[in-house]
């Protein structure tokens, strides 16, 4: 069987150059994401995906953009597979900006139906594959900045050196991991895998699927991120978020300022710059920009962060407890709001 993988830039990335591969899954790492039945059978299949690529070369926000054969589960794999991935990132008058990648992946059919196991299953870095592989977890419990900053390798730091780790781990009881490996570790010799894995009993995610099954004894990939930036709190912020919850359109609606009501002004935007607090409560918000200004847009958008909340954890594996967020907000007038002419007496 042999891993075919490329990829070409989406419409969105506009730059001076295009993202490009620097490190792609092998091709046991392919088979360790292998759809189990297909397997089994003896089943090849391709997947396309599409995935954001962020200025450290990281993919995000996967997708499934097609699977053949559909229902056979090469597109989910194919999204296990991301966290293999690191690219160059798109450039823009010489700086990184976060860009898209199509990622046509060929599962190549075996000869034969493998059974319950793939050939050479106790090989090193060869998982059975009857265990199922879980991607993007969200986490409940994860390292904070002061965590990661705490770990980053001495000899890292004193060169001014980042790096990124992929950990292959099992899920234990009470949403705990074990049994944690390093599959992927960019650049080698400075001890991020070390680090990586002395992380690994800060994260605690759920113990149940969606469906109520257990999800003890599945496998999962947790990514990280190590960057200079991390180490000075000033220049901790961090992007690609993920809410764990966010206000009600009623308290939209509610906090809708009268003044710009009776103005007629029908549209807003609000950007607080805050601080991810524990639990992923926003605190210590500033308001960065307001449009329109003066109407009560900003304070309506400060009263409003106190319903807003984080994961501790993002995709591309950086922290988000202790970093600064920008929280955009956008208004629009409630349909239920009196017309600019009948506001007024």
């Amino acid at each position: 069987m042999a891993l075919a993988v490329a990829a070409t830039a989406g419409a969105a990335v506009a730059a001076e150059t295009e993202a490009d591969w620097l490190k792609r899954p092998t091709p046991e790492q392919l088979f360790a994401v292998w759809p189990t039945d297909a397997l089994k059978r003896g089943l090849g299949g391709r997947a396309k995906i599409a995935c954001a690529v962020s200025v450290r070369g990281a993919l995000h926000d996967c997708r499934v953009l097609s699977e053949t054969p559909a229902g056979m589960g090469f597109g989910a794999a194919a999204i296990a597979l991301t966290p293999q991935f690191l690219m160059k990132p798109a450039t823009r008058d010489g700086k990184p900006v976060e860009g898209e990648v199509d990622i046509p992946i060929n599962f190549t059919q075996p000869d034969t139906g493998t059974g319950t196991h793939i050939p050479g299953r106790d090989a090193p870095g060869l998982a059975p594959m009857t265990r199922t592989v879980v991607s993007n977890l969200v986490w409940n419990q994860a390292p904070s900045y002061d965590d990661v900053a705490a770990a980053y390798p001495e000899k890292a730091k004193a060169s001014g050196a980042s790096g990124r780790v992929t950990l292959k781990c099992t899920m234990m009881s009470e949403g705990r991991l074990g049994g944690c490996s390093a599959i992927t570790e960019e650049p080698k010799g400075l001890g991020f895998a070390a680090a990586a894995r002395s992380l690994i009993p800060k994260f605690v995610g759920p113990t149940q699927f969606s469906d109520g099954r257990p999800i003890k004894g599945s496998m999962t990939q947790v990514p990280f991120v190590f960057a200079p930036d991390m180490l000075d709190p000033a220049k901790r912020l961090t992007s690609k978020v993920q809410w764990a919850a966010l206000p009600s359109g009623d308290a939209f609606s509610a906090g809708y300022p009268k003044k710009a009501i009776e103005a007629g002004v029908a549209t807003a935007r609000v950007v607080m710059l805050c601080t991810a607090g524990e639990g992923g409560r926003l605190q210590d918000c500033a308001v960065s920009s307001e449009e329109p200004a003066g109407l009560g847009f900003a304070e309506a958008g400060m009263a409003l962060s106190k319903s807003f909340r984080i994961r501790p954890w993002t995709e591309e594996g950086v922290p988000t407890i202790g970093g600064k967020i920008r929280v955009p907000v956008r208004y629009n007038m409630p349909d239920a709001a009196p017309t600019p002419s009948a506001a007024k007496p």
